[in-house]
């Protein structure tokens, strides 16, 4: 299922599904949406405080069933992320989300909703900016430039290009696949849950911040544990932010990722920019992808909006 693309004069709704954050930093970011060319609806939650949550558990879950059924509403944005999106994954409405299709963007811990979204109402999802963490104060350009170039492409052929880095290959091969994933941390915490994604036949994206090298290991472990390393068709690795040995004698990010991965017998790609990284790629996450490492390139293969 897809929503409408995204044009200027549109209406954004931004919605707090996780942590709280000063009101002062949303109104930034809603002036800033509003240069843009866009019309911006607040959620009750940006300005709600709930320990360190963005209003209660219903509320904030309430919130996103509301903006998917109001009409006025072209798009949503989720505030920030955080914490807090697993603990109202259950209250969210997916028959209304269902009949009111339309573009859902945030990423780290907002991954929950992408995989709920993604498995359960069959919509295409977007990892991109958040109104927050992306858009108050001054804005990076060229994640900007992207965000609206995903949103707004008429085209059934997306090639994902990084800004400035180059893309590494840790396993060759070519594969076909919808693009699910995100926040690595927080994928994890859905497997063997209801609401856990089906892993066959998939591309996974991953990216993760601030993570000690030897966690990310055991995320990774996790992952292979659980049968999904088998399942899926590749991998693509994205901005692993501050992920840093915790001492000496422990393996460099790299080494982990060849250990997992190099045997794997599928294509894995890696340093995708793309997670919290400054620019960041928007990702449509339940669309159609193929990989291929011998032009260490990246493609959704069908269009991602309605015109």
């Amino acid at each position: 299922m897809l929503g409408k693309k995204l044009k200027k004069g549109d209406t954004i709704g931004i919605v707090a599904p996780a942590s709280n954050t000063s009101f002062e930093r949303v109104l930034e970011a809603k002036k800033n949406i509003e240069a843009m060319g866009y019309k911006v609806i607040l959620g009750e939650c940006t300005k709600k405080e709930w320990y360190s949550y963005a209003g209660t558990d219903v509320e904030r879950a309430q919130e996103i069933n509301e903006f998917f059924a109001n009409k006025e509403v072209s798009a949503i944005m989720c505030m920030r992320g955080g914490y807090g999106c697993n603990r109202i994954v259950e209250y969210l409405d997916l028959d209304v989300i269902r009949e009111n299709p339309k573009i859902f963007i945030g990423y780290s811990d907002i991954t929950t909703l992408h995989i709920a979204l993604n498995e359960r109402a069959q919509l295409v999802t977007f990892h991109g900016p958040m109104a927050v963490s992306n858009f108050s104060g001054s804005y990076n350009e060229e994640s900007y430039k992207n965000f609206v170039e995903v949103l707004s492409s008429s085209s059934k052929e997306i090639e994902i290009k990084n800004f400035s880095k180059e893309i590494g290959v840790i396993s060759h091969g070519r594969a076909r696949g919808v693009l699910v994933g995100g926040n690595l941390a927080t994928l994890i915490a859905t497997l063997g849950t209801e609401y856990d994604l089906d892993y066959r036949d998939k591309i996974l994206f991953l990216e993760e911040i601030g993570e000690k090298t030897y966690k990310v290991d055991r995320f990774l472990n996790q992952l292979k544990k659980h049968g999904v390393l088998d399942k899926v068709q590749g991998v693509v690795l994205g901005d692993f932010k501050n992920c840093e040995p915790d001492s000496e004698k422990d393996m460099p990010l790299l080494k982990v990722f060849e250990d997992y991965f190099k045997n794997l017998g599928k294509p894995v790609l890696y340093n995708l920019e793309s997670g919290h990284s400054e620019p960041m790629l928007t990702l449509p996450l339940g669309a159609l992808c193929e990989i291929d490492s011998e032009n260490k390139s990246i493609k959704i293969i069908e269009k991602v909006v309605l015109d």
